[in-house]
């Protein structure tokens, strides 16, 4: 029943964003999860993976990008039904029926006490920082997910049962596929308190330990079809030795407290903003009972050490540098390439939730009217609903889609169209909202220069920063089409090169900054090669033709009259494989950033290949894990371990 009416609870929460057209879903939800989503979703269903998109950047590994969610099994019914703008809200309401209903039966572990517990759900599920991050879909989905996973680390810890570890496993290796890494990151810190806490309570450091373990080591074979891709691409990526201890952003403020209790503090709810840069980072509205009974439930109630491990460790590390804390665990592993401290209040309003149910108890108890609990649940819920969804400008925009996105992608898809040549980019030197979902190339279905995301590939990237400075550079793109940046209009670039190019001359990079050398290099005369130089003889003059030319996969027929490395104006990345009448022969870094391809004289057919290796080790290690778990259940079931 419980169920049931937590079902009701989120359906109702976010009724209108779900029902009323004059509503959608804003932001990164919109800018990069829907573009993204709804470009996997329709790909899938015509029966490809698309490992490799060219769709952004000049091209990209698609699949290796965490924050796809293209194997996070609660987005594979989104997936096949086809993504829509209403059905990204439907992954947040359900997201937040799965946070209620996991607070609930953690809650209930110590409160025995549905009511109470209930309390715990609705101050957790429907707090501030659910409101802030529905514009961030994978933070929500991933920070739901908290509450069910302290639930099974706690009923691993009691029972010793290694098929309890393996579920809970199952559920935090779902959770790493939501793809938000420094949630998940968060969220296994705030699983090790747990567990250190209960241990102690318990007397059972044993179980605690191998609880830990198993759950650690089943998220990362089960999550490694994501796992190892995503490595791949970090190390490739503008986000490889990065290291945010000097240049942190958005660290909690005192200032930002009082939004815990008054949700206008910063004017998030009438439009007036006035806090910090970030709106989505600083609203943390938890009721106007919460604290109340937070501290009630801290002060009388049994949880209060568990809460308390959870709340101090996180809110200390949400100050950032200032607090100190956050030096000592950025020198972590992991820890020192996360950017916000503030995005661990969520394991704080767990702590705040759990304290309050604690405290919703210690009264029902004392007071003995059994129906208190649910009279405080109401009030609760009544007073989150109000300025966390119906008055609260963040959890989505009160504009429809067609008006906020549609209607400018289409004026924009319509300028596009009139002068991108076929076969060929269009270039910005960014994204930009002014015309639809900053990722509006995935749904216009064009290739273009660039793109939304916070892995970008580093070569490419410097590349990009060159062509800032050296507009030559862009031809060099294969940018049939580019937006004026001064300007703002759309036009043609007849000076673009082709996809496939003949350099006229080749050399070696000098011992001067690359992005110096980039600044002065005419693509169409020169290129860089970083290997030898002396075995070609470009011909210029040679035939290319292209037979094939799908994202990942490519077929010429080329006719040279000596050995010429044939430039692919595609992002460098490993993986791409080529291959002249069927013998491979090694791909080239041209120009920092993209490929070229040795091509001994004569006429000959060139295959040019994506070829993920990372994709298909993943692939295995998840798959056989999740064979040998089903094949394993029933010893699983009756295997205990011991204090």
């Amino acid at each position: 029943m419980a169920f049931g009416v937590f079902a009701l609870a989120a359906l109702f929460f976010y009724w209108i964003p779900l029902t009323d057209p004059a509503t959608t879903p804003q932001w990164d939800t919109i800018d990069y999860h829907y573009s993204v989503q709804k470009y996997f979703s329709d790909v899938a269903s015509e029966g490809r993976l698309p490992l490799w998109s060219d769709r952004a950047f000049s091209g990209y590994p698609f699949l290796a990008d965490p924050q796809t969610g293209a194997w996070y099994p609660l987005n594979w019914p989104f997936f096949a039904l086809g993504i829509t703008p209403k059905s990204l809200m439907t992954e947040i309401a359900l997201h937040a029926l799965l946070a209620l209903i996991g607070a609930w039966l953690l809650a209930g572990r110590w409160l025995h006490n549905g009511f109470a517990a209930g309390i715990t759900a609705v101050c957790y599920a429907f707090s501030g920082y659910f409101a802030g991050h529905a514009t961030h879909l994978g933070m929500f989905q991933s920070a739901a997910w908290l509450p069910l996973l302290l639930y099974g680390l706690h009923r691993s810890i009691e029972d010793g049962r290694l098929r309890t570890m393996a579920l809970t496993g199952a559920g935090a290796a779902c959770m790493f596929l939501a793809g938000h890494f420094q949630t998940a990151l968060y969220l296994f810190a705030a699983l090790a308190l747990y567990g250190a806490v209960l241990a102690l309570l318990l007397q059972r450091w044993r179980a605690a330990f191998v609880s830990l373990a198993v759950i650690s080591g089943l998220t990362v074979l089960l999550s490694a079809v994501q796992l190892i891709p995503t490595a791949e691409l970090v190390m490739n990526s503008t986000r490889a030795g990065v290291r945010y201890l000097d240049q942190t952003g958005a660290p909690l403020v005192n200032r930002a407290l009082w939004t815990l209790v008054s949700p206008n503090h910063y004017g998030s709810i009438s439009g007036a903003y006035t806090g910090p840069v970030d709106i989505t980072e600083f609203f943390l509205y938890g009721g106007i009972l919460l604290l109340p009974l937070a501290i009630l439930g801290l002060i009388c109630h049994r949880l209060r050490w568990a809460a308390l491990a959870l709340l101090i460790p996180a809110l200390w590390y949400a100050y950032g540098p200032p607090g100190g804390l956050y030096n000592v665990v950025a020198q972590m592993p992991g820890f020192g390439a996360v950017r916000a401290p503030v995005h661990a209040w969520f394991v704080v309003a767990m702590a705040l939730a759990l304290a309050a149910g604690g405290g919703a108890a210690w009264l029902s108890g004392t007071l003995r009217w059994r129906y208190l609990g649910l009279a405080i649940a109401l009030i609760a819920f009544i007073d989150l609903f109000y300025w966390n969804s119906l008055e609260n400008r963040l959890p989505y925009a009160r504009t429809s889609f067609e008006t906020l996105y549609a209607q400018p992608q289409e004026s924009f898809f319509g300028a596009v169209r009139r002068v991108l040549p076929p076969g060929t980019r269009f270039h910005s030197a960014g994204a930009s909202p002014a015309f639809g979902p900053m990722n509006n190339s995935y749904d216009l279905g064009i290739s273009a220069t660039y793109g939304s995301n916070p892995l970008r590939l580093s070569r490419y990237e410097h590349f990009f920063a060159a062509a800032a400075l050296n507009p030559k550079l862009v031809n060099e793109l294969n940018a049939g089409g580019l937006l004026d940046s001064k300007t703002g209009e759309i036009m043609a670039n007849p000076a673009a090169l082709p996809r496939f190019y003949i350099p006229p001359a080749l050399s070696r990079p000098d011992n001067t900054p690359i992005l110096g050398q980039l600044v002065k290099l005419d693509p169409a005369a020169m290129s860089l090669v970083e290997g030898r130089v002396d075995r070609f003889r470009q011909d210029a003059a040679g035939k290319i033709s292209v037979k094939q030319a799908d994202a990942g996969r490519y077929k010429l027929e080329i006719s040279v009259q000596s050995p010429t490395l044939l430039r692919a104006a595609i992002a460098w990345y490993p993986g791409w494989r080529a291959a002249v009448d069927g013998h491979p022969v090694q791909v080239e870094i041209v120009d920092h950033a993209l490929m070229g391809i040795p091509i001994p004289a004569g006429r000959h057919q060139v295959n040019l290949v994506y070829h993920s290796t990372t994709f298909l080790c993943g692939a295995a290690i998840s798959l056989a894990t999740t064979l040998a778990l089903f094949i394993l259940r029933k010893r699983l079931a009756i295997h205990h371990i011991g204090r």
